[in-house]
């Protein structure tokens, strides 16, 4: 056959092609092919791949479970304590700076108040742990520093006890009137608090100016002081220390420990409790001299114990 008629062979075929698929009015599509049945799309769906599973994967390897000693989950639990506020406060005796600072709780005050006098040479804040201590059960705390109370370098005892201990009475004097004009403080309601030679001014404050305070907390008060003061001049402070305490009218508790009779050894107080109209005692076992940590703890917690009982029995 020609190379012409080949030609003209292909041209009448690709005629009639196009004219088959001219047969469908415009816009339409050929039939399309049956659907596959419903079953038979589940049955191919839910054929196990088994080729696709590797056959390699180790078994998994079970972690022994820790043994843990056995402990008893029986505790107890007690109410939050409640957060306190600390501001620095600045007192005055004579046109001289006392420096002190007062600790609260977070409650609305104004607040029972008690007043800090600390030992022979104890550094300014000494006792924040008991202040802390105090403002759980709702107390304001006013911590002072005296103004002769900072240890000399060499340290040395007071040359003149006597007039030694006259300038801590005159500042604590000064802290319990500007204490009473402080938003914070409950002027009604004021504790004196102290510890060592601190107990010993306290003592004397306390009963020369019983009207404006509620009570007195010594702890191991140093009257053994009494017998050894000495004055550069004249006499500035009495040192008959158990015949004006006789007159203090006011509630006392003495707090000691039983390795704390360093200020009277083997008399545990007597003399003092004899003297005192309405008095105390109470000793912390195993406490020294120092009260610190729980020992500490304790001494406050009965203070508080035995104000609780003082207003329940009407005598504050």
């Amino acid at each position: 056959m020609s190379r012409r008629v080949t030609k003209i062979i292909g041209a009448i075929l690709a005629t009639v092609f196009l004219a088959s698929c001219a047969d469908f009015p415009t816009g339409m599509r050929p039939p399309e092919t049956a659907p596959i049945p419903t079953t038979a799309l589940i049955t191919e769906a839910t054929e196990e791949p088994t080729e696709l599973i590797p056959t390699d994967i180790p078994e998994p390897t079970q972690k022994p479970v820790p043994q843990f000693p056995e402990f008893d989950p029986n505790y107890d639990t007690t109410a939050p304590a409640m957060g306190y506020k600390t501001r620095s406060l600045t007192f005055f005796r004579d046109g001289n700076p006392i420096t002190a600072r007062i600790t609260y709780p977070e409650s609305e005050g104004p607040y029972k108040t008690i007043i800090i006098s600390n030992g022979l040479y104890a550094g300014f804040g000494r006792y924040a742990a008991f202040a802390q201590r105090y403002t759980t059960y709702g107390y304001a705390v006013i911590e002072y520093q005296y103004q002769n109370g900072i240890a000399p370098s060499p340290y040395h005892d007071p040359d003149y006890l006597g007039d030694f201990i006259y300038e801590q009475v005159l500042d604590l004097y000064a802290v319990l009137d500007g204490a009473k004009k402080l938003p914070d403080v409950d002027p009604d309601n004021i504790y004196l608090f102290g510890h060592s030679m601190g107990g010993l001014v306290t003592s004397y404050v306390g009963t020369m100016r019983q009207t404006e305070v509620k009570g007195l907390i010594l702890l191991d008060p140093s009257y053994y002081a009494c017998k050894i003061m000495k004055f550069e001049g004249e006499k500035t402070i009495r040192t008959d220390i158990y015949p004006l305490i006789s007159r203090c009218y006011i509630p006392v508790v003495i707090i000691s420990g039983t390795k704390a009779f360093a200020s009277e050894p083997n008399k545990k107080f007597d003399q003092a409790r004899a003297s005192l109209p309405y008095c105390d005692y109470y000793v912390i076992d195993g406490a020294s001299h120092t009260f610190k940590g729980e020992y500490g703890n304790q001494a406050v917690d009965y203070s508080v114990e035995v104000i609780q009982r003082w207003e329940e029995e009407g005598r504050v």
